[in-house]
This record gives C-alpha cells, structure tokens and sequence, in this order.
C-alpha cells in the first residue's frame, strides 16, 4: 500500500476518533487525554499524505487563536514556578491546541446536493446524513444522559460528598452534593448548564415530535441532576439561560419553565431554599471564602499586571492568603473566570481572551437568527445560550480550570465557527 492509499484510509477514520473523543470528554480526565493524543496524532499523520484542506478560519481570526496561546507561552516566564506551569502548559495547553486542529481540519465538510445523497434507511445512516457540528453536538448531549443519570443515582444511593463541599454548620440538612463524572459538584453544574443550554437550542428550532421529546428528557435528566449539585452559582447561571432563552428564541416557554423550577423547588424541599437564601446572608464558609478569594486576587492584580502566569495562581496566593489559617491548603484557582485569567496572563491576556470569546459568539449571534437553515440557527443560538451560562456561573467560580469543561469551552466555540462556515455555503449553493 502506498503512503498515500494509507493516509486516505487513515484520514477516513479521524472523524470517528474525533466523534468518540467528544463523546468521552465528561467521562474521565485521564482517559480523554489520551484520547486527544491519539486522534491528533492520526490527523497529523494522515495530513502528510492527504490534499490541503481548505482553511475554515480567516487570517485574523486565526491569528487571534495564536495570539492567545502565544501569550499563555510568554507568561510562564512570569511563574514563580517555572517547570509545573510549563508542565500543565504542555498537557491542557496541548490538549486545547490538538482539539482545535483536529476539529478545524475534520469537524466539518461541505454539504452535498441533497438529491446525489441516498436516503437514510437506519439510524445509523440518518445520523451520517446529518452535518458534523450537528453530530458531534448530539454526541455531547447523548453522552450528558448517561451523565445525569450517574449523579441522579448518586443522589438516591446517599453517596456522601466531602466535607470540602459543604458547610456542615451553615447547611446541616444538606448531606449530598452529586459529581457525577466530574471531579466535584461545581464543574458538574457548570457542564449540566451547557447541556441545558444547548438542549433548549434545538429543541427551539426542530420540529420533530421524537427529537423534541429526547431533548426534553434529556434538558429535564441535566436540571434534576443540577438541582442536586446544590450549586449556587450555576442554579443562577441556568436561570440566566431559561430566561434568555424564553426573551430571544421562544416566548411559550416561559409559563412551562416557571412551572418545572417551581416543581424543582417543591422537590428539593428546604436545602434548595437554604442554599439559595445563603447567597444574600453570606454567612457560611464558601462565600466567606469567595470573598476572600477576591480580595487577594485584587491585590494580585495590582501587583502583576502582566500575570502571574499560566498555572502561577497557586504559586503565588499563599503570600496574599489572608483568610486560610492551614498553609497546606492549595488554591488552584480564583473563583472567578475573568479575573483568574487576568491574574494569571495579565491585562493583555484577558482582552485578548475576551475577544477569541467575542468573535465566537459573534458568529453564534449572527446564526442563532438566521431563518435560512435549521441546523446552524440551532447551534448560533446554543452558543449563545451556553455563553450566557459561561459568563453568570463564571461570576461565582472557574469550573474551566478543569480539562475537561476547558475542551468543552473549545469544542463549543469551534463548532460555531464551523457552523457559520458551513452556512455561508448553504446560501451560495
């Protein structure tokens, strides 16, 4: 077989790797690195015998992608540890960089006349028939069911939380806090609200009684498994999402929304309505603690305008840790996106960051009203919605610290761009 014969029949199977590897991101860490190595080493060897793909990014918009990694790059010079931030650099910077090379180059294709296609006859086929932004988006709210059913049984089991998620004094009632697959509740909530969001999306846009009905179990198996995440944070940024969604894109949904958060109340009893009094008092530990938080990320700031660079947050907070009486304890992270990615890459870092995010969701606005395809209006307005719940829950905490919600942060803003690319050749075709 020659090298080009073995890289057409490698090239073949990337997508698949590609849609597997969508799949698993929430399952477990470990594995989806992995995972990514291997899907992206496939894809880079199967470009050196494979025709030139065609560029799914403008000049700018991917000099902006490089900006901001390069900045990531220039900051570990500013770590008070040098080697582990390098270290995590490589591995979740890596990771984040072959996701998107891999999604740029085999996360899309263009659409072929309906009438050259033969009709799908199983599902397998409808499933191939559909565009890959919309398959792999499908993969990710599949695999979220699978997701919201571990948390949900947690919760029925009595799995017990740690004692690091609670306030045993401010929230005696409250004895478990599901997690799911993720590595503790927040990050679940924070993934749950994407679902939610997303579910919301096309379930908007599709018609069809089998699809609208799996995505209302699938949005109504995430909210009961948010609910029992007690995440405040992340209970608002939902509520963020259903609002925006009910305002922008479908205006019936209000008085069923209010009914099943009522029912969420009802059935969650006096923890639901104790945590969420709790924001307002701020009496226990964990808003003690946020604030704290952000006293010394202030500080920080003041003092490293240009970061403390990539993963340098936990390096230099025990100088500003004036809350904590044990040392030991490690904080990786401010619970605040915004002011997490300014107090590690500086003010540069942050602007920068803000409008990679601004020209995703541009995109995703700009589909998220489009009459012309279903499809991409569907993934526009998940965008949309999902940036909503990024921004309120990235208010209170940085669940994007994470791997696995950082490759999801990516692969959502991506497939946008894909989206809006695959559109634009709709309408000329």
């Amino acid at each position: 077989m020659s090298l080009k014969a073995w890289a057409d029949k490698l090239d073949h199977y990337v997508y698949y790797l590609l849609l597997f590897t969508v799949a698993v991101i929430p399952l477990n860490q470990a594995f989806t690195a992995g995972c990514v190595a291997v899907t992206f080493i496939c894809a880079l060897l199967a470009s050196f015998g494979t025709k030139r793909r065609e560029n799914v990014l403008h000049p700018w918009q991917q000099a902006l992608l490089y900006l901001l990694f390069a900045i990531g790059w220039i900051s570990l010079h500013f770590s008070a540890d040098k080697f582990l931030s390098s270290f995590n650099f490589v591995y979740v910077g890596g990771q984040y960089a072959a996701l998107i090379f891999v999604l740029l180059r085999y996360g899309w294709q263009k659409p072929q006349p309906f009438a050259q296609a033969a009709l799908p006859q199983n599902l397998w086929q409808r499933f191939s028939s559909l565009p890959r932004p919309v398959q792999l988006i499908a993969a990710f709210l599949t695999v979220s069911v699978l997701v919201s059913s571990i948390g949900l049984a947690q919760k029925l089991l009595g799995v017990t939380a740690e004692g690091i998620w609670v306030d045993p004094q401010e929230f005696p009632e409250l004895k478990i806090r599901v997690y799911s697959t993720l590595v503790n509740p927040n990050i679940l909530a924070g993934y749950l609200v994407l679902v939610i969001a997303y579910g919301a999306a096309l379930f908007s846009v599709f018609k069809a009684k089998r699809v609208r009905l799996a995505l209302v179990i699938t949005s109504l198996l995430a909210a009961g498994c948010l609910l029992y995440t007690y995440s405040r944070g992340n209970w608002l940024a939902c509520a963020a999402v259903l609002f925006t969604f009910c305002l922008l894109f479908y205006h019936k949904a209000f008085l069923p929304v209010l009914g099943v958060g009522a029912l969420g109340f009802a059935v969650g009893g006096h923890a639901v309505w104790h945590r969420l009094g709790s924001i307002l008092n701020g009496q226990d530990t964990s808003m003690a603690l946020r604030m704290a938080y952000l006293r010394s990320t202030k500080w920080i700031i003041e003092e490293y305008p240009l970061g403390v660079g990539w993963y340098g947050y936990r390096f230099v907070y025990p100088t500003y840790n004036y809350y904590l009486a044990d040392t030991s304890v490690i904080m990786y992270h401010c619970h605040n996106l915004f002011l997490n990615v300014l107090a590690e890459l500086g003010w540069h870092g942050l602007i920068v960051f803000l409008a990679v995010w601004g020209m995703f969701l541009y995109h995703g606005w700009k589909l998220a009203f489009n009459k012309k395809g279903a499809w991409t209006t569907a993934l526009g307005r998940g965008y949309v919605l999902a940036s909503v719940g990024i921004a309120i829950g990235g208010l209170t905490d940085h669940v994007y610290f994470n791997t696995q919600m950082g490759l999801l942060f990516w692969l959502l803003g991506i497939l946008t761009m894909l989206s809006y690319k695959l559109d634009k050749y709709e309408v000329n075709r």
